[in-house]
């Protein structure tokens, strides 16, 4: 799998877990709508969810769980995150080249008879 396979999956992951736990939770706009109220890792998380993927909130809340262990990923991301964060997956996402096709129709093309 190649690395851009792999973030493209990481991201579409991230994106599905948070688009599925914004339905039942509170969202950013309510938790990050108070910056004056906000602890400096909760500022933090609210800077990163405006981010175009949520690969660098992922981290920062999975990285500083013994600084900051009331930090969940859905108290921060509100519909806008997810809707960017999808356009940015779509935008990153590929379609596979049609290799097989032309493999197949140059098979005999540079053979000797």
């Amino acid at each position: 799998m190649t690395n851009t396979s792999k973030t493209v999956l990481r991201i579409s992951t991230a994106v599905a877990l948070v688009t599925a736990a914004l339905s039942t939770t509170v969202h950013a706009e309510y938790r990050c709508a108070t910056p004056g109220l906000l602890t400096l890792g909760e500022k933090r998380a609210c800077e990163l969810a405006r981010e175009d993927t949520p690969d660098a909130l992922i981290h920062f809340i999975h990285s500083t769980k013994a600084i900051y262990p009331g930090l969940k990923i859905d108290d921060y991301v509100g519909k806008a995150d997810t809707e960017r964060w999808e356009l940015s997956r779509q935008k990153t996402t590929f379609e596979p080249l049609a290799v097989a096709n032309a493999n197949s129709s140059a098979k005999g093309a540079g053979t000797l008879k």
